[in-house]
């Protein structure tokens, strides 16, 4: 295992814990310029993505670049959709924030009771108290009928639509905001994940076309993998904290100078990258 894993994962896992640590004060449920609800929702998705981030992490430390690839793709959804909820009025982002934590999630729970019924209708009653569980997940039509409230299923439909991961990328593609529009190359490692998340042929062939290359390839190539997961897991991190520090009025000088103080990392991470396209396309 090349000893560079562990430094790097170390160093990056110092990295987006100062920027935490900056962002702590903000994501405090005491913390009083930001609605309660806003405050709340934004917060916990933050600490989602963080939390995944340390998993990725982990795994990259021990070399496991594919299955780290499964959990930074849900980070990238994660990150885009943090700064398109954060991203707007107060009032707006504050609608945005009931969408996503009330009432898409009661779609899904209308979802998710027809698929437990669905599962219950092949449970004998004798056996029936073994999955009480899942019968706490089964509505009646009269919860269904409240939460779909005046909203027909095309309404429902575009509401799940606008929260969808290439809508979102969608609309920052066509944003005036020159940090927004470039976020549409996210599409390409999230689409490229989806592979390895559904077992597809794409996704089993690229571990296995990694597999029969020579030793010395293999190990290039897995660094310089390992470097692009890390590189990005830390530049995710600089996007939470930039676009909380905006929707918070707060202009932050810390991101510079602290990725200043963590240049021995990024050089490493560049020169990985450096290494595999010099020894593979000889540039």
């Amino acid at each position: 295992m090349d000893e560079r894993f562990q430094s790097w994962v170390a160093m990056a896992s110092h990295f987006i814990g100062e920027h935490f640590d900056h962002c702590k004060p903000f994501l405090d449920k005491d913390f009083p310029n930001m609605h309660p609800m806003t405050r709340f929702v934004s917060t916990q998705l933050y600490l989602s993505c963080h939390f995944s981030s340390e998993s990725s992490l982990i795994l990259l430390q021990h070399g496991q670049e594919w299955d780290a690839e499964i959990i930074n793709r849900s980070i990238i959804e994660g990150v885009t959709k943090y700064i398109y909820m954060l991203n707007g009025s107060e009032e707006e982002v504050l609608e945005k924030a009931k969408e996503y934590w009330e009432i898409l999630p009661s779609y899904s729970a209308i979802k998710r009771s027809d698929r437990a019924a669905s599962l219950l209708a092949e449970v004998t009653p004798k056996e029936m108290d073994n999955w009480l569980s899942i019968q706490e997940l089964t509505l009646e039509p009269e919860q269904v009928d409240s939460i779909r409230g005046d909203t027909n299923k095309q309404q429902r439909k575009q509401l799940e639509q606008k929260w969808s991961f290439s809508q979102i990328i969608k609309e920052f593609s066509k944003s005036s905001d020159t940090r927004l529009s470039p976020l549409i190359h996210l599409s390409y490692n999230y689409g490229m994940s989806s592979h390895l998340i559904h077992k597809d042929g794409d996704g089993v062939g690229m571990v296995w076309e990694r597999c029969i290359r020579t030793a010395e390839e293999q190990a290039w190539v897995k660094a310089a993998h390992i470097a692009r997961s890390i590189s990005d897991i830390c530049t995710f991190v600089e996007m939470r904290t930039l676009f909380l520090f905006q929707f918070c009025g707060e202009k932050p000088e810390f991101p510079t100078k602290l990725r200043q103080n963590y240049e021995p990392l990024f050089t490493s991470l560049k020169g990985a990258l450096q290494e595999f396209n010099s020894s593979k396309y000889e540039t």
